[in-house]
């Protein structure tokens, strides 16, 4: 279940009019996360794709790179655990939430993240400015929870030709990228071939995940932060944001999108 109704009283100035009407809300739901039988994070997430959300976080964390590296994952009710092959550092700070709203806080950042071009354009992956609005309009299309509810946030993974390859949606933005980098993850996708479209804030911790994940492109119909572009810019990594109607912003690396006319 995706949603709920509510009984709420909904006021129209312009007719003058309070009624009482049923209203489609959205879940939230509280996931805990347990790594090697140590508590690692816990999720404030939508109540679907659970294991594309854990499999998305541990890969777009830098915590796994490879799917063989998990040994047990086990979704209980409210939890998951996870074992590894190997053991992770737990840091010693406070457990992190993952909020329905945002990241909760800074992410630590591996030095390996800070090295200039860590995403090469080796491959000559490039867009088309026309692939970029549609890839948006697509994700605004298929994202019918929010048309419902109003309360999740939509991401997509689509080629260089602008086809579609994994569709997510979540009341989080970063579990929504979560979620569609997990899919990609277990269906064997070459990110580096691919872009990444979010509802979303560019913020720094949504820009680590696309350097981590090797994804060259991320486009959003949001803002970025000084942050987020800093990273991009460090990474080799094609920031695009506010990409509405037929106009978009580039803010790092542009040299991946085709200067062609719109």
């Amino acid at each position: 279940m995706v949603s709920e109704e509510h009984k709420i009283l909904r006021v129209k100035l312009d007719n003058d009019l309070i009624e009482s009407v049923n209203d489609e809300v959205v879940i939230e739901y509280r996931l805990v996360l347990f790594i090697n039988k140590n508590l690692h994070v816990i999720f404030l997430c939508s109540p679907y794709e659970i294991k594309e959300l854990i499999i998305g976080h541990l890969f777009s964390e830098g915590i796994v790179e490879r799917l063989d590296e998990i040994t047990r994952l086990e979704i209980g009710r409210g939890t998951v655990h996870v074992t590894l092959d190997k053991n992770i550092i737990v840091s010693h700070r406070k457990t992190k939430i993952i909020q329905s709203s945002c990241g909760g806080e800074y992410p630590i950042i591996p030095d390996s993240l800070l090295m200039e071009n860590r995403i090469n354009n080796d491959t000559g992956f490039n867009i088309n400015p026309k692939t970029i609005i549609k890839s948006v309009k697509e994700l605004n299309n298929l994202a019918h929870i929010f048309r419902r509810t109003g309360g999740t946030h939509a991401s997509a993974i689509s080629n260089e030709k602008g086809i579609l390859l994994k569709f997510s949606e979540d009341i989080g933005r970063h579990n929504a990228i979560d979620k569609v980098i997990g899919k990609a993850v277990l269906d064997s996708i070459e990110f580096s071939k691919t872009f990444l479209a979010s509802t979303g804030r560019l913020t720094s911790e949504m820009v680590t995940k696309g350097v981590i994940m090797r994804i060259p492109v991320i486009v959003s119909i949001s803002a970025p932060t000084d942050r987020g572009i800093k990273i991009a810019e460090k990474a080799g990594l094609t920031l695009v944001g506010f990409t509405r109607g037929r106009r978009f912003n580039i803010y790092s690396n542009p040299e991946r999108i085709v200067t062609n006319k719109v």
